[in-house]
């Protein structure tokens, strides 16, 4: 075996009240691709931003036989800046006093064509699709040259296409003798692309395998110490529509929706698939309400119960500072049963957080505790299942498992199925086709703001809707 990259030896790390890494243990070799595996709140993260440099640890130690470099789940690029000043930052190359901008063009050029990476190096990066964002943030890391690289969900945002494409540009890396560890919760990939996986659990690697030996059901069984929650058999589909929208225009620019034709009918999943920003967000503003549109969008019952999962929990779902309790109430204080008289019903709230806790398996010590205090899994847990409490009508579901563990997500997925079931029609937009493929009876698949391709359940082509979300016919 050759020497290892990267070496680390009883890594410890603790918050108040919390310890995040415990005693973990992990070496990368040159020329492998290593994943790391876990539920939210594992220490993943913890471990990579130590690894890194980023974080102190308070005991143990790091050794590493170069650079390491990091590229973050939530890119960390200035968007007003071009691409080549994005990933040299800091770094640029001077001619006196002065940015040398050619050479600074030159230099990302040569590195991208290095690592088969097509870049425009003058366009503004918040100009750019989520992909090529992407292509910067690893840009601006392989123009260091690392020794040891880690990805921290780096396929998170991307289509089927741009994960294939990336992962040609990690095994290069590898291939060029650089260690990689990739944390990610999408365990196929794990077994395509991975040499070796550890997983964790409360902080420590509690198992490491080679992943040509190994399942993704031996390597689930082990992030979640069991078996994962079985998602409910599929009941037959009602035909009454829920939900009808017409001839829907909302938005502007390069998210607006055009001419937007969709039926969602009772005890029915729609999933709509698409690489992010083609629209979505615009649909499901339009349709919860959140912005003015045209066409028609249209309900069932005139008083029908909505259920709304917003994509990003920290901005549009929680309060953070807010207890549990606090955060079960939000945007449901003005139902009868929460309220009493002028004041709200403090202690009916309690009782759904409680039953919300039971039925969605939320880790935490009281109901009593800040939001931001619990893992990301257990935040969108609680997000779920307020959207779910009041039994509605209709559900729309924006990215309801997006970041958080294969353990949460198969709960999340569970009771989604279960409200199909119980009559609700949900419409389920999702930027992992994997569960659009697992959930939903009806696929639309959407594409600069229009739906251009429609699949039943028993048809489906995972080609063809990739193709589609690539915009190839």
């Amino acid at each position: 075996m050759p020497e290892p990259a990267l070496v680390l030896r009883g890594i410890r790390k603790a918050y108040p009240g919390v310890v995040a890494v415990d005693d973990a243990h992990l070496e990368l070799y040159p020329g492998e691709i290593h994943a790391l595996v876990g539920e939210n709140g594992a220490g993943k993260s913890t471990l990579s931003a130590i690894a890194y440099g980023e974080t102190r640890a308070d005991a143990g130690t790091v050794r590493a036989s170069g650079t390491v470099g990091l590229v973050h789940q939530h890119f960390e690029l200035v968007g007003r800046l071009r691409v080549w000043e994005n990933v040299l930052l800091g770094r640029e190359p001077r001619r006196g006093w002065r940015i040398d901008e050619a050479a600074a063009r030159s230099r990302v050029l040569a590195v991208a064509e290095r690592n088969g990476l097509a870049i425009d190096p003058n366009a503004f990066v918040e100009t750019l699709p989520i992909g090529v964002q992407q292509r910067v943030e690893l840009l601006r890391e392989l123009d260091r040259e690392p020794a040891v690289l880690l990805l921290d969900e780096p396929t998170a945002a991307l289509a089927p296409a741009e994960i294939a494409s990336f992962f040609a540009t990690v095994q290069g890396l590898a291939a060029r003798g650089a260690a990689i560890m990739i944390v990610t919760h999408k365990l196929q990939e794990v077994i395509a692309y991975a040499t070796r996986v550890s997983v964790m659990r409360h902080g420590r690697i509690v198992a490491q395998m080679e992943t040509a030996a190994t399942s993704v059901d031996e390597i689930a069984r082990a992030m979640v110490g069991g078996e994962l929650p079985s998602v409910a058999a599929r009941a037959a589909t009602q035909p009454t529509p829920c939900l009808s929208v017409r001839a829907l225009r909302a938005g502007s620019g390069e998210t607006s929706v055009e001419d937007i034709a969709l039926d969602v009918r009772a005890g029915e999943i729609v999933g709509i698939a698409g690489v992010e920003g083609n629209g979505q967000t615009t649909l499901a503003d339009a349709i919860a309400g959140m912005i003015p549109y045209d066409g028609t969008i249209s309900f069932a019952n005139e008083g029908a119960q909505i259920g709304v999962i917003p994509q990003d929990r920290h901005r549009e779902a929680l309060v953070m500072p807010w207890s549990i309790v606090e955060n079960v109430m939000l945007g449901r204080q003005h139902r009868p049963e929460l309220r009493r008289g002028a004041t709200l019903d403090r202690a009916h709230a309690r009782a759904d957080a409680q039953r919300i806790q039971e039925r969605f398996d939320v880790r935490a010590a009281t109901l009593d505790v800040p939001v931001r205090t619990l893992s990301g899994g257990n935040q969108q847990k609680i997000v779920v299942g307020r959207a779910l409490i009041d039994d509605p009508n209709v559900v729309l579901a924006y990215n309801p498992t997006r970041g958080i563990d294969v353990g949460a997500a198969a709960l999340v997925q569970s009771r989604l199925m279960q409200a199909r079931n119980d009559g609700a029609a949900v419409l389920l937009i999702s930027f992992e086709l994997d569960e659009i493929l697992a959930l939903a009876d009806r696929i639309a698949v959407m594409y600069r703001g229009r739906i251009v391709g429609e699949f039943e359940r028993t048809n489906v082509d995972r080609g063809a809707i990739g193709r589609l979300m690539a915009g190839l016919s």
